[in-house]
């Protein structure tokens, strides 16, 4: 067992709000992309498809990458990465560049995902205490700060400019915690490709489901709160915003929830609460309904994906536990890419809404996954 201190902890805290940072910026670039490039949804989910192809890509082999090189260098790798893309996709006019960029932010995204899970799975361990809760906390923290402070820029400069100035901030931090993360990454498995437990499945196919939850959420709820509620775009963010500042408040008290109930339990009320919040927010027809929506949805989904990586470290079996947490992340982060492109589709075709509630009917199946979780 590595010596694991509180300056480790630490450095996985901010690291989780590097990446929600980058995750809220996108969220409110995407309209603005969109006005661009002159697209329609569908073209818009095709374009988002390819965020979904760099990611998948890079996750997968995420997990050796990390043992083989450890978490610092990774980390590094893929901030810088996403550093790169942000400030390009907010300026492009141009689908073709915009398709490559986003396919290397999806990467970028997608290794940076995987390594803080097993960063945090390591230093969970290692300290014997429920702790991933908490770090998932500061990722919906700073999507939620990073959002207001988006939104408030977006009234005084241009989105390239609130682009480039929260780019600035991702480096500023990740230069901050270089010295603090681990240059460990687990043990170095003996080959890539490993078959997962059927209890390891079923937690990467509840992580999935709740990954496009939020996926969705992120991508198109700006779209949503303008294109049906009618509030104007300098305003659209303040809404969902909701949503991760209620997943924030409830990540970090997860970990003593997770200590005084079981995975299956927390994931059948979780659903539920889901559930109500995404239907209120789509079919009471005062925007009012939209921030109590947003607020409930946020806190039924709050602690799905913590708990079920957190588990996926534990019931990593005979698996190195940088490739169980892999296995269960690389399923699950796919539908937080996936599920906004398909998203579009059904979106063009149908309504935002219908598509909206075709995603609390997916919801509703982790009540019927978790049945066999303790």
């Amino acid at each position: 067992m590595i010596n694991v201190t509180f300056a480790h902890r630490f450095s996985t805290y901010i690291g989780y709000i590097i990446l929600g940072l980058a995750f809220g910026l996108w969220a409110m670039l995407v309209p603005f992309v969109k006005d661009r490039l002159s697209v329609d949804k569908a073209q818009l989910g095709m374009l988002l498809l390819l965020i979904a192809t760099g990611a998948v890509i890079s996750m997968f082999f995420t997990g050796y990458t990390a043992a083989k090189l450890g978490c610092r260098k990774t980390v590094i790798i893929s901030t810088l990465l996403i550093s790169v893309c942000l400030p390009v996709l907010s300026v492009s006019s141009s689908v073709a560049l915009t398709g490559l960029f986003m396919f290397l932010f999806g990467m970028g995204l997608g290794m940076l995902d995987v390594t803080l899970n097993i960063q945090g799975a390591i230093v969970e361990e290692s300290m014997k205490k429920h702790l991933m809760a908490g770090f998932h906390s500061m990722y919906s923290f700073g999507v939620f700060f990073g959002i207001l402070f988006i939104t408030y820029l977006l009234k005084h400069i241009s989105s390239s400019y609130a682009a480039f100035a929260v780019t600035a901030l991702i480096v500023i931090l990740l230069i901050t915690i270089i010295p603090t993360l681990l240059t460990y990454g687990g043990d170095k498995p003996q080959k890539i490709f490993i078959k997962p437990t059927r209890i390891l499945f079923v937690l990467g196919m509840i992580c999935f489901i709740a990954f496009v939850a939020e996926g969705v959420i992120l991508d198109w709820s700006a779209l949503f709160m303008r294109e049906v509620r009618n509030i104007p775009p300098d305003y659209a963010g303040y809404s969902f915003s909701l949503f991760y500042i209620t997943m924030g408040i409830f990540r970090f008290l997860g970990d003593k929830t997770a200590e005084k109930f079981s995975i299956k339990t927390i994931l059948f009320f979780s659903s539920i609460l889901s559930i109500l919040g995404l239907y209120i927010m789509l079919y009471v027809p005062y925007n009012a309904a939209s921030f109590i929506g947003f607020t409930l949805a946020g806190a039924g989904l709050a602690n799905m994906v913590p708990v079920t990586i957190s588990a996926a470290g534990k019931y990593k079996g005979n698996m190195p536990l940088s490739i169980a947490v892999s296995a269960v992340a690389t399923v699950g982060y796919f539908g937080t890419l996936i599920g906004p492109s398909v998203m579009g589709f059904v979106s063009e075709y149908t309504s935002l809404t219908t598509a909206f509630s075709l995603i609390g009917v997916f919801i509703f199946i982790i009540t019927i996954l978790s049945r066999g979780l303790k």
